[in-house]
């Protein structure tokens, strides 16, 4: 028995490592050899693939003041941006202006009219009102729409070193309602005259053209003038012969007849019949102005009626019989 376990025994020590280097410190089977090569790159190989398989970071920031994130202040402006003032008559009111430029103040008025011993150099277009000063001497004027001295702007301009200014002049309700009550007023009465002399310019037109046409106008009747009743016109070389009186409520029109008496053409001048009576409204000569000698034309004359001649007589009572 002893025999046989030897043999068996010397077999296992002669198959075991011969020196201890060859074993692996865990006892274990070594792992077959690679060079460090091929392991960085296997490493390398596999570094993408950790990576996209990690969530990705979340970074938690502090707390941070809103004072913090204001923007910054910015520079201080260059340009002076438009100002609107409201100015209250009686009132004077300050305000810088640029010294060595043009100044523009926006007015409230149509036709502003200014008012100032200063030296500055003023001057309008419309509602702007332009100021300039070559030094720093306060400017005191008075800004009125037009006539009216009842609404009056008192300013007093200070210049400075600063760019051009534009200043928007506005008023308060109550004496913004006088100035546009006053506008429509001046309005009226200055348009009121200029309509009335236009339509009656254009009524005196018709009723010529009328004549012309050989019509009575509507509103005229139609009589043989009286002696007193003639046309007056001085003009060397030409006769004139009244024939009718159209008689209207505030005109009356005198149709005559013009000749020329001269050997040469002359040319009918209506200012002659105009200067000798100061009732005269128009004259106009039909169809000729030039007449050669011994031609004739129609004239007509439209004079102002008297307050006489409008006034009919009423016959009294006392001279008659009651019936």
């Amino acid at each position: 028995m002893k025999s046989a376990c030897y043999p068996l025994a010397l077999l296992l020590i002669i198959s075991m490592p011969v020196s201890a280097q060859e074993l692996p410190a865990n006892g274990l089977t070594s792992p077959p050899h690679q060079d460090n090569k091929a392991l960085e790159t296997a490493s390398l190989q596999e570094l993408p693939g950790m990576a996209t398989d990690q969530s990705p970071l979340q970074v938690e920031l502090p707390p941070v003041d809103a004072s913090i994130l204001n923007p910054p202040p910015q520079q201080a402006a260059t340009s002076v941006a438009p100002q609107t003032l409201q100015v209250k008559p009686g009132i004077n009111e300050l305000m810088p202006i640029a010294v060595g430029h043009l100044n523009r103040l926006v007015t409230p008025f149509d036709n502003p009219v200014v008012t100032t011993t200063s030296q500055a150099t003023t001057s309008t277009k419309g509602k702007i009102v332009y100021v300039a000063t070559a030094d720093e001497t306060p400017v005191t004027l008075y800004i009125t729409p037009g006539d009216n001295q009842d609404i009056a702007l008192s300013l007093t301009l200070i210049p400075k070193r600063i760019p051009a200014r534009e200043i928007h002049l506005s008023l308060d309700q109550e004496t913004y309602k006088r100035l546009m009550q006053w506008q429509r007023q001046t309005k009226d009465s200055s348009d009121k005259p200029t309509n009335q002399e236009q339509d009656y310019i254009t009524t005196l037109k018709q009723l010529f053209r009328d004549l012309g046409l050989q019509k009575t106008p509507a509103g005229f009747s139609l009589r043989d003038p009286s002696q007193s009743e003639q046309i007056q016109c001085h003009q060397d070389r030409l006769r004139i012969h009244t024939g009718q009186l159209l008689e209207g409520q505030d005109l009356l029109i005198f149709v005559g007849v013009a000749r020329n008496t001269g050997v040469v053409p002359i040319e009918f001048d209506e200012r002659a019949c105009a200067s000798t009576q100061e009732e005269v409204l128009a004259v106009a000569a039909w169809p000729k102005v030039v007449l050669g000698p011994g031609e004739s034309t129609e004239l007509y004359v439209a004079v102002r009626r008297k307050d006489e001649a409008a006034i009919m007589v009423r016959p009294s009572l006392l001279n008659g019989r009651m019936p």
